[in-house]
């Protein structure tokens, strides 16, 4: 197996798996249905060959020994239907970094409604930082790292001497394989760092989900390590179907490994690390928010138990810089403070928000919010939508993505939300019309509400409406 051709080579995922693969020797090509930089400039200067639509062309062009199709991917594509017919090996990206990015190494797999690419990043960056080279997934673009994905080095890869460090996913894996994603990736060590109803396009039910990670934890050996979020009910509750030896993690005290925060400052947190009464000393994380410093005491848990020692800990933690988009500074607007956060969930909006509110008590904070995922657009987090924006001076709601998709009484409520902040004197400016540059509207409510020093924050999964590129 010599020639790879990825469909849907433009995703953040299966670009840098493609690069990945290409730095391994493989001669990687693929196709999209739209790619643009930074995707775009990174396959270039890999001399990665991609095709901007999808056609048989592509495929007869290509010729290739083993076609890897993204889970966004589905029966109709034009491409797939070519692999089908005529018989071509394929597989899913999950399949493909199990078998050329794990392999036989050991793999510590982060899963989790939120945090994954946070604490795979800081994990990835503490072991690099004690020269173990390890290979990683990571589903974002990393701050450490020139990509999100990097097999262990060769001679280590064909051992099994190496370590793996890899995002786990609960998403689901292709169009024919609807299991969860870390399902491809035996821990060695596993952390599961909170559990909440998500992609109701996948999942009907929280128990669906349960089910998942409950399923999960059978791949962890007698040998291995779970370490549970304590502050999390649902994290915590997962420790009875555990066939490993398990700890937990907190920042409230109620855990194996316990987080005190001494100080935050500068865009920085200083946090005692606490294991089971003994405390290792003080570490200093580029991040701000509880929530990231429980990330950290995970990524720490499971470097200290694979045997890297403090002071290498704590180098990687110190040296440890955010992926993009995990409350990213991305510049200065009117004199406003702009930050940037992949923030989509309710409790993810909560927790961001808390985060600048402590960090930055004095600043009013406008929240740009683009109802994307296929479970904040449905009415699912009404509720709970219509509370976790609290202590924010206004609210830009952006257009609910593919409103089609759902009968009226099933989308979010959008004169619900707007009522639901009026009574607590919040003012919500929502956009309706879902046109590809609908940040421009939000750009011009800004000038006229956003005085200098306050903060704007984006958040979304998405691009939402280029207001991005309209701030900076």
């Amino acid at each position: 197996m010599n020639t790879l051709y990825f469909i849907g080579i433009a995703g953040t995922a299966m670009g840098n798996l493609a690069i990945a693969l290409s730095q391994r020797g493989f001669a990687v090509s693929g196709s999209d249905s739209g790619i643009y930089p930074p995707m775009s400039t990174m396959l270039d200067e890999h001399g990665i060959a991609y095709y901007q639509e999808y056609s048989e062309e592509n495929l007869k062009r290509a010729n290739p020994d083993l076609v890897i199709i993204g889970n966004a991917m589905s029966r109709g594509n034009v491409e797939v239907e070519y692999v089908l017919n005529n018989r071509i090996s394929y597989t899913s990206m999950s399949a493909i970094i199990h078998d050329e990015i794990i392999g036989k190494n050991s793999a510590i797999v982060i899963t989790g409604t939120h945090g994954k690419t946070t604490t795979t990043s800081m994990t990835a960056m503490i072991f690099e930082y004690a020269g173990k080279e390890p290979g990683f997934v990571i589903g974002a673009k990393p701050g450490n790292f020139p990509y999100g994905c990097r097999p262990v080095p060769h001679a280590l890869h064909h051992s099994g001497n190496g370590i793996c460090i890899i995002e786990g996913d609960e998403y689901d894996t292709a169009f024919w394989d609807k299991r969860s994603k870390f399902f491809h990736y035996p821990p060695s060590i596993a952390i599961i760092n909170a559990i909440e109803y998500d992609h109701s396009d996948i999942f009907s039910s929280i128990n669906e989900i349960l089910t998942a990670f409950r399923l999960f934890l059978r791949l962890i050996p007698s040998s291995g390590l779970l370490l549970l979020n304590a502050d999390d009910s649902h994290a915590r509750a997962m420790q009875t179907s555990a066939y490993s030896r398990v700890e937990t993690f907190s920042t409230d005290g109620n855990g194996d490994w316990n987080a005190h925060i001494i100080d935050q400052i500068d865009g920085h947190t200083i946090f005692e690390c606490v294991y089971k009464g003994e405390s290792l000393g003080n570490y200093s994380i580029a991040m701000i928010g509880a929530h990231n410093v429980r990330n950290a005491l995970a990524a720490f848990a499971s470097a200290y138990h694979s045997g890297i020692n403090l002071d290498a800990i704590r180098g990687g933690l110190s040296a440890f810089i955010p992926p993009k988009r995990r409350l990213e500074h991305i510049g200065i607007w009117n004199d406003c403070i702009v930050i940037d956060d992949f923030a989509h969930h309710p409790t993810a909006i909560k927790e961001t928000i808390a985060a600048l509110k402590q960090a930055y008590p004095e600043k009013a904070m406008h929240a740009v919010f683009e109802p994307r995922s296929n479970t904040t657009t449905r009415n699912i987090f009404q509720v709970e939508l219509g509370r976790c924006f609290l202590g924010v001076h206004s609210i830009i709601l952006g257009p609910i993505n593919r409103p089609e998709r759902f009968a009226d009484h099933e989308r979010l409520n959008i004169d619900r939300f707007i009522a639901d902040y009026a009574s607590h004197d919040i003012p919500v400016f929502a956009i309706i019309e879902d046109t590809p540059n609908w940040g421009i509207h939000a750009r011009d409510y800004l000038s006229k509400n956003a005085s200098a020093g306050d903060i704007i924050l984006l958040m979304s999964n998405g691009n939402i409406g280029t207001l991005r590129s309209l701030l900076t």
